[in-house]
């Protein structure tokens, strides 16, 4: 389907991509991984079309069809979700043009066109079309109700739906995904992924999801941080995970021996020509001219061995020290005091003009606890965290935050963070730390001392979230209010963010749709918010579950609408 020769990129001096060659074919799944900022999405971009490599060679077959998702995309319309949906796939003109032509088919021109527009027109689904975009929609949870709603009306994850759905309705014949999970909700999540699992389509996904490219892929794509050329590897994400540590741990063994074994060959060789320029400076009396000369003859022999093992040393192919990239830590212990920190929602309301309510919502978090809550895009988790962080007073009802709380707000789209701030000024102003311990701490959150002149508003989404995680470290937060936490993180981040909450002593608030993550943290109560009300539910095993049959359910839809 699609073969990569030879792929360089650089911008300025930095290279971005060298010698990047694979293949894809119909039906392959492929996780595209690597650490932020080592070109991920450089390389989907260019996959795409978007933009063009230094140098090498890229071949399609013909006709093929690629459905590109980026990690930053902005669909803004007053179009309806449907008119949106019938515009961006084509659908609406190719459906205009064919019930136009249909009365003019005793032109043969006319007939010609009309074939050509039907082909597309069927691609497409033809008159499936509807019902099939029902389907996708409702998948990514949206109701009849929905398909008439502005764009303008929805959230920034229900936007994201719409546009996967897009994609999705085109039957490509590539798909290439930078983040795609990003924005979603859990239901959202199972059914893409579903959805791309029981595809033939081939795809190239970027994503941090654990679980997701479990599911869904076959071979794991690494572009080297160092290097910056491809590695490739079988199996799911698990796998490979695995296979990376063992390779590395299997370098450095090698490493370690081939040290012991030179050290050991040039201290021999180094005793041994100690022992040569002995014996040739044995002089001994005129009468021990027989020890003299074996002294000198047993020098000689020793200065050749000691050359002999010294070419050895020359010869042996050096095996290189394993180059890895410096373990990230999050150091945050949760501040600890004698007065409470508890947290409480009584009949908490809050509504919006646009018309969307939430509440009455009742809650009690103790000290210590771990709550999560799931629930749609659009739903109210946000509002809700927002809330519990004291950023909106709700409408009626009474929130009451332990004197000793100290909050930690993660939010989604780090909104509440001033975007012409420096770095070294916004820690400057919400800590006590003297310039040294601000340098330090920004240094261990992993920023380069030439990054610390930028502003906020200069930061990628993963650097805005470790700059938080910085603030929340120096403050020693006891309550972390965690909205979708591993959006944006890199691998080694994710690894860090899992680490330190694992044994987090202080009140975790989360909303996530990752289930690696759901899953490790031992959630103490699990609830879901759907109609403004938030329910307590059994846990993850059994709320999957009952997303799974639903995909299940549609794609059995899906597949009668193209028989």
């Amino acid at each position: 389907m699609v073969k990569i020769k030879g792929i360089h990129k650089e911008y300025g001096t930095q290279v971005v991509l060298s010698d990047i060659s694979f293949s894809l074919e119909k039906g392959q799944k492929v996780a595209l991984v690597g650490h932020n900022g080592t070109g991920k999405s450089t390389l989907l971009k260019i996959l795409a079309g978007e933009t063009k490599p230094d140098t090498g060679d890229i071949h399609y077959n013909h006709h093929t069809c690629i459905g590109y998702f980026p990690q930053e995309h902005n669909v803004e319309t007053d179009e309806t979700v449907e008119m949106y949906l019938r515009q961006v796939t084509g659908f609406g003109r190719l459906e205009q043009e064919v019930n136009d032509l249909v009365g003019q088919l005793s032109d043969r021109s006319k007939l010609q066109r009309y074939n050509e527009v039907y082909e597309n027109f069927e691609h497409l689904g033809g008159y499936s079309f509807l019902s099939k975009m029902r389907i996708i929609l409702s998948g990514f949870g949206f109701t009849e109700k929905d398909r008439q709603r502005s764009i303008k009306t929805l959230s920034g994850g229900q936007r994201s739906k719409v546009a996967l759905t897009g994609i999705l309705l085109k039957g490509v014949d590539m798909l290439l995904l930078d983040e795609p999970t990003n924005n979603l909700d859990m239901p959202a999540l199972i059914w893409l992924e579903d959805f791309i699992a029981d595809s033939d389509t081939a795809c190239m996904i970027v994503s941090h999801d654990r679980v997701f490219l479990d599911r869904v892929v076959s071979r794991i794509f690494e572009i080297d941080w160092h290097t910056h050329s491809l590695n490739t590897t079988r199996g799911g994400y698990t796998n490979y995970l695995s296979t990376k540590k063992k390779e590395v741990n299997r370098q450095k063994e090698e490493y370690r021996h081939q040290q012991e074994e030179r050290e050991r060959l040039q201290k021999t060789a180094d005793q041994k020509k100690g022992a040569a320029t002995k014996g040739a400076r044995f002089q001994g009396s005129d009468n021990d001219k027989m020890v003299r000369g074996f002294k000198r003859d047993k020098a000689a022999r020793s200065a050749k061995s000691a050359k002999s093992i010294e070419k050895r040393l020359e010869q042996m192919d050096q095996i290189d020290k394993p180059i890895e990239r410096k373990e990230f830590a999050i150091p945050l212990k949760a501040k600890t005091h004698s007065r409470t920190c508890d947290i409480s929602l009584k009949d908490v309301v809050l509504s919006y003009s646009s018309g969307f309510t939430l509440g009455p919502v009742s809650l009690s978090i103790s000290f210590g606890e771990r709550i999560a809550i799931l629930g749609l895009n659009g739903s109210g988790k946000t509002t809700l965290l927002k809330i519990i962080a004291q950023e909106l007073t709700p409408k009626s009802g009474l929130v009451s935050i332990g004197s000793s709380a100290v909050i930690g707000n993660l939010m989604q789209q780090h909104e509440n963070l001033p975007p012409k701030e420096g770095l070294y000024e916004f820690l400057e102003k919400r800590t006590d730390y003297e310039k040294e311990q601000i340098y330090a701490l920004l240094v261990k959150f992993d920023f380069s001392t030439q990054g610390f002149s930028k502003t906020i508003g200069q930061l990628s989404p993963g650097e805005r979230a470790r700059l938080l995680l910085a603030l929340f470290s120096a403050l020693s937060v006891n309550v972390l209010i965690l909205d979708e936490p591993t959006n944006h993180l890199d691998v080694e981040a994710l690894d860090a963010l899992d680490a330190v909450l694992e044994h987090y002593t202080g009140t975790i608030v989360l909303v996530s749709h990752d289930r690696f993550l759901l899953d490790r943290l031992k959630i103490d109560r699990m609830y879901e918010l759907s109609d403004g009300s938030l329910h307590q539910i059994s846990g993850l095993a059994e709320y999957v579950v009952s997303i799974q049959q639903n995909t299940k359910r549609l794609l059995h839809l899906l597949k009668s609408e193209k028989v």
